[in-house]
């Protein structure tokens, strides 16, 4: 067939120009091949990663070794040996293995569960001499100190003894201190014993200065999470809450500390009055027994386990909690009857984790998949939910609710609360058969919040307008750059509603009450655990010892029987940690994808680094925050984050400390 394309018109100006030739006039002769080159190269990464691996290897094994060598790892501990207590890295619910230990046959952080359970073996372990309490502990609540100390309380019905040593104390550690048999301090040390008092900021300031307001809905009055967003100070209800949690703070550590060094209640509070105190006026007072540097406590000890020994003291024989519990799990005795601990640690957030090096925090998905596994154990008899949540996600509370109540129907399920318990904490507990409670637990704060920041008046400020098409009366409903109309401020407030009448609805159910005398008890407002139990939300006091207690009692164990205990998810030790650095998370499934979530303190970091463009510059100002204003910006961060994806809250309004 013809071709009936009309010809390419030429340019204008002009005929069509030939296209160039730029093939080279001469063609040099081939090269010889170095094929080699790139084979010395592959070789040589070969080899360096062959020997980065024979010395990590090496390492490892050295580690191990140095562990038999002190007897902690797997070699049987020696006789004259004393169990050191040291919580200066902190007491959380799931012990947070150091992925480095096995370098050095060291352990990691310690779990609640280990120390308490260090402490029961050593009791009437004839090798444990004593125990030696040193290092403070970092941020741990009331409840788990309360917790370690009641432990201690009985370790010493064993006649052993009990020394303590405070460098730099807050009231936490003397709090955990003064079980001892003695209390030592150095001349050049301090000590925090100061009243009880809390502190929050209040940026609506700084949100007025640059245009920024927010739209709160909360449900009820103590529900006051937002209002270091919304007030300058906090409202009458807060305080009240707020007041009555330090009342009870306040009561718990003046009867503990007076009984314990033999003094009058009324004396202690006229102490804590004066405030921060030296060591020699901390002897006077009676609060401390002898100023001596930590050597000579050890020193001490030694004396006291070998009064016969007229040999020069060389070395104190001590044993961490960590390296303690290696070696007693193989002594242990499995038991007939199992209980399964499964842990909710952290704030409440939709999904999965991604990975062990996320954030500490509760992920709906991946709880119920560790509920699951246990409920389909064999040898599991019954569950223990251990909660130390200020809650959350209001939708991740009510899928976990969900899974807990499908579990029941198949084994008893306990809830354990440890420090905090509150708001979406306290509605996966009552989904549980029975709720366990520390009298100084922080639960209750049934309610919902939501908060919404606008920033139409920021943009105001700097001349930008906004301007819109909308196919619909809705298409910009909760717009953030947009002044919020009355009608969506219905809209908002009715969806919220909801939320909150379902929440006490089924507290209601769960509790055997009805939804008016329910909704009195809630309304946001926090309680202690020994307020709780008064008013019919928890059903046993105790702490975590009393939650396995009543599970075997539950599942037909005897009070003196062995069972075995498993915990979800399991704990790892410093070699898996250390793997799992380069594999992935046992939680993990093929395809997930790893969630979006920061930790609050990284966030917290990155805005300092930000204003400061001095990365390294930002940690040491956030290192250099006191401890309380850290906690709760760290806590402010963590529900600024959620409420970025998360419509509706059931969060605790505030970090509450020790101090």
């Amino acid at each position: 067939m013809q071709d009936t394309q009309p010809p390419i018109p030429p340019p204008p100006g002009g005929t069509p120009q030939p296209i160039p030739n730029y093939a080279a006039p001469y063609a040099p002769p081939p090269r010889r091949s170095r094929w080699w080159i790139p084979l010395a190269v592959i070789g040589g990464v070969l080899l360096m990663g062959l020997v980065v691996f024979m010395v990590f290897i090496g390492a490892v094994i050295g580690g191990l070794f140095a562990g038999l060598e002190d007897g902690s790892k797997h070699g049987p501990i020696k006789e004259n040996t004393v169990l050191m207590i040291d919580l200066s890295s902190g007491l959380k619910e799931t012990s947070t293995q150091d992925p480095f230990a096995a370098f050095s046959g060291g352990g990691g952080g310690e779990s609640l569960y280990d120390v308490l359970d260090a402490i029961r073996k050593a009791k009437s372990d004839d090798k444990i001499k004593g125990l030696y309490i040193t290092g403070g502990p970092s941020g741990a609540g009331m409840a788990k100190l309360a917790e370690v100390r009641d432990a201690i309380e009985d370790f010493k019905r064993s006649r052993k003894f009990v020394y303590a040593y405070i460098d730099m104390g807050t009231k936490s550690q003397y709090y955990l201190a003064s079980v001892a048999d003695s209390i030592f301090m150095p001349h050049e040390g301090l000590m925090e014993f100061t009243s009880f008092g809390a502190s929050a900021p209040f940026m609506k300031g700084l949100f007025d200065k640059v245009g920024v307001t927010w739209h709160v809905e909360q449900f009820e009055e103590y529900k006051s999470a937002a209002e270091m967003f919304t007030r300058d100070k906090w409202s009458e209800p807060a305080k009240e809450e707020v007041r009555a949690l330090l009342e009870q703070r306040t009561d718990m550590f003046v009867t503990t500390v007076a009984e314990s060094r033999r003094l009058e209640p009324a004396y202690i509070k006229a102490v804590m009055d004066h405030g921060v105190f030296e060591p020699d006026t901390l002897k006077h007072y009676r609060l401390v027994d002898a100023l001596v540097h930590e050597e000579e406590v050890r020193r001490r000890i030694h004396a006291r386990m070998n009064p016969n020994d007229t040999t020069e003291y060389t070395k104190l024989r001590t044993v961490s909690v960590s390296r303690y519990i290696d070696q007693a799990k193989d002594e242990e005795s499995s038991g007939d009857k199992g209980i399964a601990i499964v842990y909710a640690s952290g704030t409440i957030n939709s999904g999965k984790r991604g990975g062990p090096f996320e954030e500490d925090g509760v992920y709906s998905q991946s709880f119920i998949k560790q509920l699951k596994k246990a409920a389909d154990d064999e040898d599991v008899n019954g569950i223990i939910i251990r909660i130390d949540s200020p809650g959350g996600s209001a939708f991740a509370s009510d899928e976990m609710w969900t899974a807990i109540r499908e579990v029941r129907k198949k084994k008893p399920v306990y809830a354990s609360m440890s420090d905090v318990a509150a708001s979406g904490g306290y509605y996966m507990a009552m989904a549980c058969d029975t709720i366990v409670a520390h009298p100084a637990t922080i639960t209750g704060s049934i309610g919902v919040i939501m908060s919404l920041p606008n920033f139409a008046g920021t943009i105001s400020k700097v001349g930008v307008t906004v301007d819109t098409i909308s196919l619909g009366a809705s298409a910009a409903f909760m717009n953030p750059l947009l002044t919020m109309t009355d009608a969506e401020r219905d809209r908002l407030r009715s969806y919220g509603a909801n939320t909150y009448r379902r929440f006490v609805q089924k507290v209601a159910d769960s509790r055997g009450k009805d939804f008016e005398s329910t909704r009195l008890l809630a309304r946001g407002r926090v309680w202690t655990g020994a307020a709780a139990l008064e008013r019919g939300l928890v059903d046993v006091e105790g702490g975590l010892n009393a939650a396995i207690a009543a599970m075997k009692k539950r599942i037909g164990a005897g009070k003196d029987e062995k069972v075995a205990i498993t915990r979800f998810p399991r704990q790892q030790d410093g070699l898996e940690a250390l793997l799992a650095m380069f594999g992935k998370d046992e939680d993990a499934e093929a395809g997930d994808e790893p969630s979006a979530g920061a930790s609050a303190r990284s966030v917290v970091e990155s805005m300092l680094a930000r204003v400061s463009s001095d990365p390294v510059g930002a940690r040491q100002v956030y290192e250099a925050m006191p401890a309380p204003l850290r906690r709760q910006v760290e806590h402010t961060s963590a529900v600024t984050r959620l409420a970025v994806k998360e419509p509706v809250l059931a969060v605790l309004p505030m970090s509450y400390p020790m101090e």
